[in-house]
């Protein structure tokens, strides 16, 4: 016998209970956080501090919406060449993030150059993955990051610096 559900909730597992960014942090951590401790050198707090400080970069970067298109970030999270856009947007997380490994984590500007190297990309391609040019997948995130999943808020938010 069937559970009765209204047909507006669809039940997708308990997987979509943890956040997509989360569920992105844990798999870039068994990825990469070995090779964060064998290569370069770090321990292992400063490993996982390193992949925090690459999700937070996100999370301000993109949570800020600072002057940047929503087509730049869906071009940033596709299968697609980037647009320049989406490189500035690159640009200004990879910054970010080695001012988080530098002032947060406690590695030096050289530890932190290698950990940007071999994180960022690799964060970029599951977030492409996950998103993969999908407006809607795009949305699930940017609520993540405190938009509250509101894609016409955000689409305001970004193009209010045009008008500034």
């Amino acid at each position: 016998m069937s559970t009765w559900r209204p047909r507006s909730i669809q039940w997708r597992g308990p997987h979509y209970l943890v956040p997509m960014l989360d569920q992105l942090l844990a798999t870039l951590q068994g990825q990469v956080g070995p090779q964060l401790i064998s290569q370069l050198g770090l321990n292992e707090g400063q490993a996982q501090g390193s992949i925090n400080a690459a999700g937070d970069s996100v999370k301000q970067v993109l949570g800020g919406g600072d002057g940047f298109g929503l087509d730049d970030v869906l071009n940033l999270f596709s299968s697609a060449q980037n647009t320049a856009g989406a490189n500035g947007i690159l640009d200004q997380i990879g910054q970010v993030f080695n001012q988080k490994l530098t002032g947060q984590v406690g590695l030096s500007g050289q530890q932190a150059g290698g950990v940007v190297n071999m994180v960022l990309p690799l964060l970029t391609q599951l977030l492409s993955d996950k998103v993969g040019g999908n407006a809607g997948n795009l949305q699930g995130l940017l609520g993540e990051l405190g938009k509250g999943g509101d894609l016409a808020g955000l689409a305001k938010g970004l193009l209010g610096g045009l008008f500034k």
